[in-house]
């Protein structure tokens, strides 16, 4: 049996404007040549619920991002969204913990809308949602702005699991009173999570059909807005500009984890050789003898072993070796 290609032309919204590009039958973008085959594969079977991907094409199509905020939120009777941005960084001092948004957008009404899309249940949604709220509201909270300035915050995020464990397809979480649950804060933050693992709650089929794709289907009904994502989503793995963007992205993330694990070897080195120091230390500091001859006896210099001296002297009369430790490290 012959098998018949059917390759259809769509167009695409970029940086330059309107483009057109080709979708194959498939679905498969032909980049081949990298270097790392398995991340190479890991591009070319991409979908909508990759994070990366998901951000170039929302970003890059702000018609979908807006029918995907109106399909996910039709209570908000969202019209039309601007300032839309993918990616924001935001760090809110050198040493605080830093946000990056995967997509951010206005609408006109002047509320404040981020998506994400997290692939990974690392069991802190609901804090992590608390903090992307804050760090959110300090960008908008600007010099001798008052707090009645703050617009309405919407914090959205797609997962492929149920953090919840309640099947249901859309959780929505506001702030209510606990005495009295008609009693709204009012305080302008909702937060949602669309779990693509749901099977529970009443939400559009043009929102179902999109959470399928979430969960890795390639299957939607022609013309419907999952389809139009879908076809969207193929022409971002042509896209040769950001799959290298995609490529450098994978191995900074890998020479992160890398460097991670070095570090953490390093520091077990670390740990343990204090643990060491801090037996023998504490073995001769509750025998009496001071801190010269117990450097004369580990063959050391008296002051590059004083910062454990002193800990285990001021950890008596219980001398907890872990709790030394700890207060030597810093932590």
């Amino acid at each position: 049996m012959t098998n018949v290609s059917r390759n259809r032309s769509v167009s695409f919204r970029g940086k330059d404007g309107l483009g057109q590009g080709i979708i194959r039958e498939d679905g498969l973008s032909g980049v081949h040549g990298s270097p790392d085959a398995d991340v190479s594969k890991e591009w070319s079977q991409a979908g909508i619920g990759n994070a990366f991907i998901f951000g170039k094409v929302m970003s890059s199509n702000p018609d979908l991002l807006l029918e995907l905020l109106q399909i996910s939120l039709p209570e908000l009777h969202i019209q039309s969204i601007r300032d839309v941005r993918k990616e924001v960084d935001i760090k809110l001092s050198i040493d605080a913990h830093g946000v990056r948004l995967d997509v951010s957008a206005r609408d006109d009404q002047g509320r404040t809308f981020d998506v994400e899309m997290q692939l990974q249940d690392e069991h802190n949604i609901a804090r992590r949602m608390r903090y992307y709220t804050g760090a959110i509201d300090q960008t908008l909270l600007g010099t001798g702005i008052g707090y009645s300035e703050l617009s309405d915050t919407v914090v959205v995020f797609i997962t492929p699991f149920d953090p919840f464990g309640e099947k249901r397809l859309r959780y929505t979480f506001q702030s209510l009173c606990l005495e009295n649950n008609q009693l709204s804060l009012e305080d302008g933050v909702t937060r949602v999570v669309l779990n693509a693992a749901g099977s529970r709650g009443d939400i559009s089929r043009e929102l179902k059909d999109f959470l399928n794709l979430v969960k890795g289907s390639t299957t939607c009904p022609a013309g419907s807005f999952a389809n139009r994502v879908q076809d969207q989503v193929i022409i971002a793995r042509q896209n040769a500009e950001w799959r290298r963007e995609y490529m450098d992205w994978k191995m900074t993330l890998l020479n992160e984890r890398i460097k991670g694990r070095e570090e953490g070897r390093e520091e077990g080195r670390r740990e343990g050789l204090l643990m060491v120091q801090i037996e023998t230390i504490k073995k001769k500091v509750q025998k009496g003898i001071d801190l010269p001859q117990i450097a004369e006896a580990m063959e050391t210099d008296a002051d590059s072993l004083r910062p454990v001296w002193e800990a285990v002297k001021a950890a008596a009369p219980d001398y907890d070796s872990q709790k030394i430790l700890e207060s030597i490290m810093g932590r």
